[in-house]
């Protein structure tokens, strides 16, 4: 089931980018300045883009121009969310064979935390203003909405099962 998912996933994303033979589609095009989010200050821009051996984060500068790697490994990360204080993104990585989890990176110090640990694929993190970062997973084999702290702790879902509708 875990592998229909995932593969549901990847093709799902390929058939947005068409093409992009990262997410299943033909050729290799490439793939920069993909998923872009712009710092709270409005100063930086996050994104993916190909690094040496896999798809990393990257900051751009927008007053100065300047690029730099933030990520540097041979694992995809995807889907980066700014910290509110613009100190830390969130990302999706699978640092676990076909395991998704949430990681922080320390924009300055490029210190790396790993912030889930389940099986379930734990996908599209997304900074709220409290400071938790939220998330889809699908544990308990459905999608569903979570909250969880930066440091892993105080998970909580935030979404629910809808009754089944009644017929008459």
């Amino acid at each position: 089931m875990r592998r229909l998912v995932k593969a549901g996933l990847v093709l799902a994303l390929g058939g947005l980018l068409g093409g992009c033979a990262f997410f299943g589609g033909g050729e290799e095009a490439q793939v920069d300045f993909w998923q872009p989010v712009i710092s709270p200050d409005g100063r930086y821009l996050a994104y993916i883009s190909k690094g040496e051996d896999s798809y990393e984060i990257f900051i751009l500068d927008l007053e100065t121009g300047q690029e730099r790697q933030l990520t540097q490994n041979d694992i995809d990360e995807v889907y980066p969310s700014w910290s509110p204080d613009g100190e830390r993104i969130a990302y999706m990585a699978a640092q676990d064979e076909n395991n998704w989890d949430i990681f922080t990176i320390e924009v300055a110090t490029g210190q790396v935390f790993r912030v889930t640990r389940d099986p379930a694929v734990d996908a599209n993190p997304s900074w709220a203003t409290t400071g938790q970062i939220i998330f889809n997973s699908n544990r308990g084999d459905r999608w569903g909405a979570y909250a969880i702290q930066p440091d892993g702790t105080g998970l909580s879902e935030l979404s629910f099962v809808r009754p089944e509708p009644q017929t008459q």
